[in-house]
C-alpha cells in the first residue's frame, strides 16, 4: 500500500563530527555545518551513514549541479576505492571546465544536463555511465519543486535496485503533498522514501531553510 504520507526524519549532528565533515569544510562546500562561506547545511554526518557502506567499494555516484566545484572536490575525496565512478551534471559549460581543472581526476567526469528539459536528465545519465545503473544520485541543482521531481522520475531508471536517489535543499515550507502526487508511479519502484530534517548547532540557511533531504531506496 503506498504511504499516504512521507515519514520524516530529524537527525542533529550537533554532537557528530564525521571525518566527511571535515573533508566537506577543506573543498569549501555547503554540505558541512562547518563551512565557512556561505550556507551551512549539516549533510555530511547523514552522508557518512548512508554511504558507510559504499566507502571502500567500486561504486558508480551522480551529482546533479557543479558550481565552484566542491562538492565534486569532495567526492573524489571521499570514495577510495580508485575503481569508483564520479559522475557530475551542470547545464553550464563554465562550471565543466573548471571542475575538470580543480579536479583532474580520471575517476572523475563531468558533463552537461539541464534540469528544466523533459528527458534530459535520464539522457545524460545514460551517456556518461555508458548505460550503467548507479548507486547514488544526489540533486544539488535548482532546488525546484518541479525540477526535483523531474530528477526523480527520470532519474529512478538509472539507479540500481538498493540505490539511493536523493534531492537536497528541499524547502521545508513547501507541503509534502508537491513531491507525494506526482510521485506515486515512482514510490511503487521504491522499498522507503523519506524526508530527513537536517539539524546541527551550526546550521545557516536564512532566508531559504531548506536543510531537508528527500531520500528514495530503489527496490
Amino acid at each position: 500500500m503506498l504511504p499516504t504520507i512521507f515519514p520524516t526524519i530529524v537527525i542533529d549532528s550537533s554532537k557528530a563530527p564525521t571525518s566527511l565533515c571535515q573533508m566537506g569544510l577543506v573543498a569549501g562546500t555547503d554540505k558541512t555545518p562547518f563551512n565557512v562561506n556561505g550556507h551551512r547545511h549539516p549533510y555530511t554526518a547523514v552522508y557518512s551513514m548512508l554511504f558507510a557502506p559504499l566507502l571502500s567499494r567500486p561504486v558508480r555516484f551522480a551529482e546533479i549541479g557543479i558550481a565552484m566545484g566542491s562538492s565534486g572536490e569532495l567526492w573524489n575525496e571521499y570514495f577510495i576505492n580508485q575503481e569508483t565512478e564520479i559522475h557530475m551534471f551542470d547545464r553550464d559549460e563554465n562550471f565543466i571546465h573548471n571542475l575538470k581543472s580543480r579536479v583532474p581526476s580520471e575517476r572523475l567526469h563531468a558533463s552537461l544536463m539541464d534540469v528544466n528539459v523533459d528527458g534530459d536528465v535520464e539522457r545524460a545519465l545514460r551517456e556518461s555511465s555508458k548505460g550503467g545503473l548507479y548507486d547514488v544520485i544526489i540533486d544539488d541543482s535548482s532546488h525546484q519543486v518541479a525540477h526535483q521531481i523531474r530528477i526523480v522520475k527520470e532519474g529512478l531508471a538509472m539507479l540500481k535496485p538498493g540505490g539511493m536517489l536523493i534531492i537536497e535543499d528541499v524547502f521545508k515550507s513547501t507541503k509534502e503533498e508537491e513531491y507525494l502526487e506526482p510521485l506515486k508511479e515512482q514510490l511503487k519502484q521504491c522499498s522507503f522514501a523519506y524526508f530527513v530534517q537536517c539539524e546541527h548547532v551550526l546550521r545557516w540557511s536564512p532566508g531559504w531553510d531548506n536543510d531537508k533531504l528527500l531520500v528514495l531506496v530503489k527496490a
